[in-house]
Order: C-alpha cells, then structure tokens, then sequence
C-alpha cells in the first residue's frame, strides 16, 4: 500500500516546524463541475495511493487502516478531508475543498495538507501533492489572467507582451516565476532543469521559462531593474510597478551560478517564498463553509436500515467527530504559537528598523554639519557635489556568497555556504543579507587599514571609532567573544572550531568566538562568526554565517 508519507515526506526537508502544503486557486468551471472535476482527480489520488476506492465511492469513510476520508458539503461549499495515521502516530490531514465563487462560471480550490505529530516527534515538511499537480493538468485553474500549471509554460518573443501584462497585472495574488534561458546550452536540456527546479511550486505561483530570443524581448520591456540575466529565475511578487527602482528589490533572483551550484538547494529556496505567501492567503471561507457541513456529518451518514448498524455507525461517526475536534484545538494552539512567534520577530524587526532609521538620521546630521562647514570657506562646490552611488545591497544569501571576490584581498569566507543559504527560506532573509554584507564591507575596510598602518584597537574599536571614509556597522552588535560556559563545553567550543589557512594556524583550524549579530529572531537568531588575522596575513576569515549555534540558552 502507498504510505502517505511516500507522496508528502522529503527526506531534504526534514523539520520540526515545517510550513505546511496550503494554497488556493481559481478554477475556470461552474460550481458543480469544479465539485466532479476534483473528485476525478480526487479518485486517482486515493489510487495512486493504493486506498479503496470503491469504499469512497460508497460513501464510506474508512478506505484502509488508519486511514479516513470524510465528505462535507454545504450550499457553498463541497470538500474531503483525509486523515492518514502512521505507525510513529504522526496523522496527515489533507483537507480539500471546492469552494462557491462570485462568478457563476468560476469556483475556488482550496488544499491543506499538515502533519499533527506528538511534541517529541520530528516531522517533515509535505511536498506538493500528486492531487494538485493531476488537477492542474486535467482544468483551467487560474491567478487573474495567469494560468496556473504543473510544469512551467515557455514563452517566445512574440508571448513577451502578455506575459509582462501578467506580471505587471492588478489584483495578482500568487507569484510568477520566471526563468530566462541561457544562450550557451540546449534549451531543452535547460528546459528539463527548469521543470525541476520549479517542480515543488505548482499551485503556488504561476510558471513560465523564456527562450533565448524572449528573454532578450522580455528584459527591454520589464526595464533595468526588474530584468532576468540569462539561466537565472526571478519571482516577481504582486504589484510590480517596473517604474520604482525600489520596487526591484522585492524581487528575488535566483542566479544561474547558484542554481548550478547547488540545484537542489536552489529549488528548495526557490519554493520557500512562494509556499509562505500561499499559507498566509487562504480564503477564510472555504473553511467556514466546511466547518458548517462536519456539524451536520452526523445527521447524513448514519442512515442505514438495521438498528444496530445506526447505532455502530453513530458510534463511529462520535469517534470521527472527536477526532476532528482534537485536530481543530490542536490546529488552534499551534496557529497561537506560530502568531506568538511571528509577532517575536516583527517586533524583532521594528527594532532593527528603528535603529537603522536613527542611525541614518545620525549620518544625515554629520553630512549637513559638514557642508555646512565646507559653505563657510567657500568652497561650496566640494558641499553639494553628488557622491557616488554605492552597488544596491544583496537581497539574499545567495547574492552576498557570488560578490565575495570583490572584496576577497582582505576578507575571506572559509565556512560551509550550506547554513547561509538555509537563512534565505526565512522571511527576513534579506534584511539579515544587507547587514551580513555590510558587516563584511566594514571588515574589509578594517582588514585594509591595518594593512595601511591602522593599529588603534580591534574591530568593534574600529566600528566606534574608524579611519577616514571607513565603512562600520553598529557596534553593539559586534560581540569579542563568547563566555567561558561556550568555550569550556566540548560540543559548543567545536561548533565555533572553524577553518582558516595554514599560514593563520598550523591546524587549519581556529576557535571564533568573536561574532556580529545579524538578527534577534526568536527562532533563528542568524550569526556571523570570524577570526581577526590581520597582524598574521592582513586578512579576516569568516567562518561560519546562519543561525545561532548551540550556546546555553538552547538545548
């Protein structure tokens, strides 16, 4: 028999808290034909799966052992709900439903597939179910004017202006990801990598790969901060507005060496946006309507003609209803906790907001105390000359790790990329990549005076107190060191044992305790750890960036 976990585990996803399978989508069919064209596919789902079928025809709930499949429906609103119970007492719950739209001609689909596991149980985060991908090939399902498909669509040049219509369109409410093809490699065999890559997003965002000849039509037409580089993937979010430079920045691009690099990962981060995005918009009715049907599940199901089979059947549907119950509470504290925490990390990063604004604010006053200055002695042309606009800061960990060349003679990232990259299936990935690069911009600069003859202190001295035209950070979130708890505890101390040169140690090895912080999220609290060589090599070795190592306040 076909396990659940077959379909919805990914043994590359494994979690304790992983975001759930959630989305919704328009179908273009009447209300009643949504409701038979998904039950189709329902059926081949439950085949697929090796449960009975004839027993869901029927109408009956149980379709294998610890597997239960319940029917609701009410005037607006028809779903299942599928309950499968493994052997570690993990319990899937994939809850479907086809949903009455304002349009006669349309109707919503909604899916929900979570794990409900004992607290001491490690679970995995599900996969995009074969229902979704079998509905998308079999119907219409669409985001406004986008269509909606298991694999991404290829658009030629003479495609490109609808597809910048899609982009650009009002009232989009998933993403649409775009891949630009190389004009170095087969487009076909680039194709297939696509189709993998994007292979966890259908039913999360609209899908479509430019050919070569498109991807140069596309770019004019979308401008010069919203463009594609050639093999790179870009997910563009609702509200494009091409015409605000900052707008881009919202936009995270994949790049084509990243992809290469690691594509497995790439399709992970690739997936982590779009999946929360979706989890975050479900239309609150399609719940509602099927919270009002499972009240009534009991007066419809327990109709047989023997006594004893009402009676057994009622009996069966108490345990069904309670079952039920237990999943909505504890869907219910875990929607609390989830709350709690993302509330910890806005507030989280309020604060790194407000910092920043004052530090900006403390910058801006130094800059007219100075052309202030400059205007008393005349010299009133060096006052208001234009600066020279810095490179716009990396929006992700993937971004920051392809510029470190640029700053590679006096910095040098010696650690695993594989934590860094993790940090960028978080939400605030790209507010922890602007400081992370920024903390490294004021590294090198550092490294580079003490080449020059700089000697006054070390670097969170150095963010107090810098060389002329030296870039810093906020010192306060430069720590020297960790506490003699971390260092004296083996298993910590070696978390921290990080790689440098030969030349730096013998071992190729050292202990860096010294570390920015990079964010206070309750959950992460991303890290970057380095070692001071500059009186060794002239140089800073980053050992380590991502989340918070083990200290004593984790466990």
């Amino acid at each position: 028999m076909q396990s659940a976990e077959t379909e919805v585990h990914s043994a590359d996803t494994a979690s304790t808290s992983g975001v759930p399978y959630r989305t919704a989508f328009e179908l273009s069919l009447d209300f009643n034909e949504a409701i038979a064209r998904v039950k189709e596919q329902l059926r081949s789902w439950l085949r697929f799966k090796q449960y009975d079928v004839e027993q869901f025809d029927a109408g009956i709930p149980t379709l294998a052992p610890q597997v239960v499949l319940l029917h609701a429906a009410t005037h607006d609103a028809c779903g299942w709900q599928l309950r499968e119970t493994r052997s570690d007492k993990v319990t899937w719950v994939s809850t479907v439903a086809v949903v009455r739209s304002k349009s006669q001609r349309r109707s919503w689909f909604t899916i929900n597939i979570e794990p409900l596991a004992p607290r001491n149980v490690s679970v995995v985060s599900p996969r995009t179910p074969r229902l979704v991908r079998l509905l998308l090939d079999a119907v219409d399902a669409i985001d406004g004017e986008a269509i909606l498909r298991s694999a991404p669509i290829a658009v030629s040049a003479s495609d490109v202006d609808d597809l910048l219509d899609i982009v650009c369109m009002d009232g989009r409410r998933l993403p649409v990801v775009i891949g630009a093809a190389p004009s170095d490699t087969s487009f076909e065999n680039w194709r297939r990598d696509s189709e993998r890559l994007m292979g966890e997003l259908a039913g999360l965002a609209s899908l479509y790969i430019l050919d070569p000849a498109a991807v140069q039509a596309f770019n004019e037409g979308i401008g010069g901060t919203h463009w594609i580089g050639p093999g790179s993937v870009r997910t563009y979010l609702p509200d494009v507005d091409p015409a605000l430079v900052e707008d881009s920045l919202r936009h995270r691009v994949l790049s084509r060496r990243r992809i290469e690099a690691e594509p497995r990962r790439a399709a992970r981060v690739l997936s982590a946006l779009p999946r929360q995005l979706a989890a975050n918009s479900l239309p609150p009715v399609a719940v509602k309507g099927l919270e009002l049907s499972l009240r009534d599940f009991t007066r419809g199901a327990g109709a047989r003609n023997e006594y004893d089979d009402r009676l057994a059947a009622f009996a069966d549907q108490v345990q069904i209803l309670n079952a039920l119950l237990e999943t909505a509470d504890d869907a219910d504290r875990r929607s609390k906790t989830v709350i709690s925490r993302q509330q910890d990390e806005l507030l989280d990063l309020t604060a790194d907001l407000e910092f920043s604004r004052n530090e900006i604010e403390a910058r801006d006053a130094t800059i007219r105390a100075l052309r202030q200055r400059l205007a008393a002695l005349n010299r009133h042309a060096e006052a208001y000359a234009p600066a020279q606009i810095p490179d716009p800061l990396p929006t992700s960990f993937a971004e920051l790790l392809d510029r470190l060349d640029a700053i590679s003679p006096y910095l040098e990232f010696t650690g695993d990329t594989g934590p860094a990259l993790d940090l960028d299936e978080h939400p605030a990935h790209s507010n922890w990549a602007q400081l992370a690069w920024q903390a490294m911009l004021a590294l090198a600069d550092y490294a580079k005076a003490k080449q020059g003859g700089w000697s006054r202190g070390d670097f969170k001295f150095w963010c107090e107190s810098p060389a002329d035209d030296g870039r810093v950070i906020s010192a306060g979130k430069v720590a020297r060191d960790e506490s003699q708890t971390v260092r004296n505890n083996r298993k910590m101390a070696s978390e921290r044992t990080l790689p440098v040169p030969r030349q730096v140690d013998p071992r190729e090895v050292v202990f860096m305790g010294t570390h920015i912080r990079l964010g206070t999220s309750a959950t992460v609290s991303p890290r970057l750890h380095f070692f001071d060589a500059s009186s060794v090599d002239g140089k800073v070795y980053v050992g380590y960036i991502g989340r918070h190592l083990t200290n004593t306040m984790t466990s």
